[in-house]
């Protein structure tokens, strides 16, 4: 992973919840990283840890009181505001979200946050029954709309001893997020198109047909490609994921309709389709719910739906890029470079849906296939392989050094 993290300043704002002692662990990776760090401790936060551990680590006294004369000489509240690259709040308590969602600034860590305008990221940690509570919910919401960056928590055994979502998110994967959100904006000014999820295929007013693409895939790779400042259209079909900020979203359902929002976005330079869409439509759309009746059969007839990547593909409009997955149950290579040739792409991710669970899980294990080569790539997390995938894009604006 290349280091962005070198010479950044960055201010930790450590709140009063059990997880606060990981903070520690995350100052010491900065520091090899080579960020430079300052630290507050809310007053909540100081009844879980000392205060000396935290300035013997950073090597500097840490900030707490907003009114403390001493520190305001030192460094008063509006400079550590406005001089530093990023505020990052860990752990974030479902208190210290409502403050900030609400605008209340009552101790130095809240108004530093109101009178900065730089970039802002939490770590939240709580209880599961506390993550999934309404207002912490509307909170995160309005958090989200304040363009504040969530690291969500993960599932695991939380301090109460129960299991459940709520636990901060491990020490290693903030760096590394954090990481990534200071990566250089190499696609700047290149519009991309990202589809992800399911389609859907109405069989009657309370029927459809549809797969068990999650979405995670193509959503990873879009949230992957706004980080390198590409501006990404996200055409999205059925799924249960939390919408990316800062990317453009476009609802579709049908596979005609997918291709109708792709199409209608034309012309963009890459073109990435990852959205699991039917080959099948059916023949004759029921107006009216069908009966079961007395019959132990339904007949339906199916007809070819329309191949969005291959009209995309085709288009006098064409992407400088265009990308398609395939999802196989055998004979993974060669029936995925057969899609490349038939669907005139220039690659295509192709993976093994009949070994192991794929749909619905965090990680994927992929081949990245070429007209020239075919590459194996390890088993990993599905944001991981979003992040080679958009580090292939890079390369291939570099090596072909296109212009917009």
């Amino acid at each position: 992973m290349t280091n962005f993290l070198k010479n950044k300043k960055i201010l930790l704002i450590i709140t009063g919840g059990i997880a606060c002692y990981k903070s520690l662990d995350l100052i010491r990776r900065l520091q090899d990283k080579g960020a430079d760090i300052n630290c507050i401790l809310t007053e909540s936060a100081k009844e879980f840890v000392n205060t000396i551990t935290f300035e013997s680590l950073l090597g500097k006294k840490i900030f707490s009181n907003l009114f403390t004369l001493s520190h305001e000489k030192e460094m008063n509240h509006i400079k550590l505001a406005t001089e530093v690259d990023v505020i990052l709040v860990i752990p974030c308590t479902a208190n210290f979200i409502a403050k900030m969602a609400n605008g209340i600034a009552d101790d130095l860590a809240t108004n530093i946050l109101i009178a900065s305008k730089k970039i802002k990221i939490i770590a939240p940690a709580m209880n599961s029954n506390m993550w999934t509570n309404n207002a912490v919910k509307k909170n995160l919401s309005t958090l989200n709309k304040m363009n504040v960056n969530v690291f969500s928590p993960q599932r695991g055994r939380l301090a109460c001893g129960s299991k459940g979502s709520g636990k901060l998110m491990e020490i290693h994967e903030i760096i590394e997020n954090l990481n990534d959100i200071f990566c250089p904006k190499e696609l700047n000014k290149r519009k991309i198109l990202v589809t992800a999820g399911a389609s859907i295929e109405k069989i009657d007013p309370v029927r459809y047909i549809s797969n068990y693409s999650s979405g995670i895939q193509g959503y990873e790779i879009a949230k992957s490609l706004s980080l390198h400042g590409a501006e990404v259209i996200l055409v999205t079909g059925s799924t249960n994921l939390e919408k990316p900020r800062n990317i453009k979203i476009i609802d579709a359902s049908s596979a005609k309709d997918f291709y109708e929002k792709v199409s209608g976005e034309l012309p963009f330079d890459v073109f990435i389709s990852a959205a699991a869409i039917s080959d099948w439509r059916i023949e004759k759309f029921s107006q009216n719910k069908i009966k079961k009746n007395n019959n132990e059969k339904l007949k339906l007839g199916f007809l070819r739906n329309i191949d969005v990547l291959k009209k995309i593909s085709n288009n006098k409009l064409r992407p400088k890029l265009v990308i398609g997955f395939s999802a196989e149950t055998s004979n993974l290579i060669t029936n995925s470079k057969k899609k490349l040739t038939e669907k005139n792409c220039d690659w295509i991710v192709a993976n093994n849906v009949g070994i192991e669970e794929v749909f619905g899980s965090n990680y994927n294990k992929v081949s990245l296939i070429t007209k020239t080569k075919t590459n194996h790539w390890p088993k990993m997390k599905k944001s991981d392989v979003a992040k080679k995938i958009s580090k292939e894009i890079v390369n291939f604006f570099k090596k072909n050094r296109l212009i917009s």
